[in-house]
């Protein structure tokens, strides 16, 4: 936001470009984080051997952060590239003027990249993911996010230990473009000071 100001200050920029990329940036920051944070609970309670490993402190919220937002990114699909040019993506041709629709959940799937990338392992070296786009393209509320996502692992785990995850009544929402649970209630242990269902 100040970088914003600072163009906004020298000319480069008008007070509505930085209004309305300040706007974008808090929608847009709320509720991919929001649905990080329910794939995260889901993906733990599919792996609870991994769910254990935050609970036994062996890793902390900022590394769980990294790998449950590689494997269960909020944002599935980038917006569609135009190439610029022919190029080899592969064995695959793509022409100079031809639609590419980046898949980010499948990159960050990718065997070659991570192996058996569909499992979960909060143990694994940090690697480049898909999950905040790259380039020009990149996420410019990426630190955040992952603070955030950080943050709120730690206080599940501090403030409801013993939680469970009410599959049965978890919902994945319908989206296309995003990848999030429209329910994730949680049933809390006696340990964390109540019980029953929470949304």
């Amino acid at each position: 936001v100040a970088g914003m100001a600072r163009e906004v200050a020298e000319g480069r920029w008008s007070r509505d470009d930085m209004v309305a990329n300040i706007v974008f940036m808090l929608f847009a920051g709320q509720e991919t984080v929001v649905d990080a944070f329910g794939n995260a609970v889901v993906a733990l309670h599919r792996f609870p051997e991994q769910r254990a490993l935050i609970e036994r402190n062996v890793v902390d919220g900022s590394s769980a952060a990294a790998e449950l937002l590689r494997h269960g990114a909020s944002v599935q699909y980038a917006v569609a590239r135009i190439a610029a040019e022919d190029m080899d993506l592969g064995k695959v041709r793509i022409a100079k003027g031809e639609a590419v629709v980046p898949v980010l959940g499948s990159a960050n799937r990718d065997d070659a990249v991570f192996a058996d990338g569909d499992r979960l392992d909060l143990t694994r070296p940090p690697a480049l993911s898909m999950t905040f786009g790259t380039g020009l393209h990149v996420c410019l509320g990426q630190h955040v996010a992952r603070v955030e996502i950080a943050a709120m692992i730690e206080a599940l785990f501090t403030r409801a230990p013993g939680w469970r995850l009410d599959a049965v009544a978890a919902e994945r929402r319908a989206s296309l473009s995003f990848h999030g649970m429209s329910s994730a209630p949680l049933i809390l242990s006696p340990a964390a000071g109540t019980t029953g269902v929470s949304g």
